[in-house]
């Protein structure tokens, strides 16, 4: 028994039904999208690794306090020489997937990403079980298949302390988990987001200057001349005094005269306000100066360009 995606299982009735407004469902599949605290279902497993005799037992009670911590749109790991696992278990009526967003950016960390069934057997599918380094600031992607039956996630690192440098910990998000049966549930659209129409699959980021709460049906507007927001915000954040890092100056091309004209703009899109005490103004821009010279091997013949020079000269 399945329910379409933007649907879930009205359990008194046994029928599928079309989720409100304001919320969503993936149908046979569920999402963690919210990372305030560690969503019901996931906990953490932190161990000591160490090979050399004795010190694995004085080092194991300095592990209890390792864990992966919720950091609202994301997780992150530990940062510690200890080995932390973060564990979810989920039963499958259906073969199914599981799909994740992560940055794994240091190589001081090992991270790997494995499936257990309930005998405690890794699966044949998460063979290659360590996740492949990600670009600085970028956000790469890893999908496994789940047979059906009892699947255990494990989300497994270790870090190598070297000295006194600082180990950047991975971060995941988006978990999102195919081939439940059904959902008896839906899910509020999480803040920055909203759904406007009854069945919905996902939920909508709200635009610049406009925000949302949880299980928003649509998005509020910012009082733009005072509070500004960014793309997917939950709040309005008051507009800040202008200054010199708001614009820049250009210089128009040179005129036969010999001459350009400093131009300044504002940094598009401007949130600074012109209006507060303190507050700069955009300089006047049209102040006319001597072009720079032309770099070597060039000329100006009285245009608004510099030219090579010719052979020979």
């Amino acid at each position: 028994f399945s329910c379409a995606s933007g649907e879930y299982l009205e359990m008194k009735n046994q029928v599928c039904s079309k989720c409100a407004e304001g919320t969503y469902s993936l149908g046979s599949g569920i999402k963690f999208d919210e990372w305030d605290e560690l969503p019901a279902g996931f906990s953490n497993v932190a161990t000591f690794m160490d090979t050399a005799v004795g010190s694995a037992e004085n080092k194991a009670d300095s592990c209890n306090n390792s864990s992966w911590t919720p950091r609202g749109n994301y997780i992150e790991s530990n940062r510690d020489d200890c080995t932390v696992s973060l564990i979810y278990a989920v039963h499958l009526k259906k073969s199914g997937s599981v799909f994740f967003e992560y940055q794994y950016i240091d190589n001081n960390i090992f991270f790997e990403f494995f499936i257990q069934n309930d005998q405690c057997k890794e699966m044949e599918s998460t063979a290659d079980k360590w996740v492949k380094l990600t670009d600085n600031g970028e956000w790469g992607s890893h999908s496994v298949t789940l047979k059906s039956g009892s699947n255990i996630l494990y989300w497994r690192t270790t870090g190598i302390l070297m000295g006194s440098k600082v180990v950047k910990p991975v971060l995941v998000k988006n978990i999102t988990i195919e081939g439940v049966a059904y959902t008896s549930e839906c899910f509020a659209c999480k803040p920055g987001t909203f759904s406007d129409k009854p069945g919905s699959s996902g939920c909508q980021v709200c635009p610049r200057n406009t925000y949302s709460e949880k299980g928003a049906k649509e998005c509020t507007k910012c009082k733009e001349e005072m509070y500004y927001a960014d793309e997917g915000s939950s709040a309005c954040i008051e507009r800040p005094p202008c200054t010199k890092k708001d614009f820049f100056q250009i210089h128009t091309p040179c005129d036969k005269e010999g001459k350009t004209q400093i131009m300044y703009k504002w940094i598009e899109p401007k949130i600074c306000r012109e209006d507060l005490p303190d507050a700069l103004t955009l300089p006047p821009s049209g102040e006319r100066k001597d072009c720079p010279p032309c770099n070597p091997g060039f000329y100006n013949n009285a245009s608004s360009s510099c030219t090579p020079c010719p052979p020979g000269t």
